[in-house]
């Protein structure tokens, strides 16, 4: 649901419910924090994604053995789910930016 979309009589219900736990819970902050977080990386699907430790080897140039090792050893991180790393593109997508890349002599 976009932020315009939502209703002033809902906006003044959230702010009444938000009010003793935060004295600015405002429907201008509301509508701001929901505009904040609309648009933060988490909105964008491919952010979002989750690569198998084969994928995530192929994507880095090794295989899925040395992915699980880098899981392993934290410099990889990955969420397990239903008993299977996965690995978020995002963590790719770091590594490959913090690697030097290499020079030939």
């Amino acid at each position: 649901m976009k932020v315009r979309q939502v209703p002033p009589n809902v906006l003044a219900a959230v702010s009444a419910l938000l009010t003793p736990y935060c004295a600015d819970a405002t429907p201008t902050t509301i509508v701001a924090a929901l505009q904040a977080h609309g648009a933060g990386p988490a909105a964008d699907p491919a952010a979002r994604r989750l690569l198998s430790l084969r994928e995530a080897g192929h994507a880095l140039g090794f295989s899925a053995h040395t992915a699980r090792r880098r899981v392993a050893d934290g410099t990889l991180k990955a969420v397990r789910i239903g008993g299977v790393f996965r690995i978020p593109v995002t963590e790719i997508d770091a590594l490959v930016a913090a690697t030097p890349p290499e020079v030939e002599a």
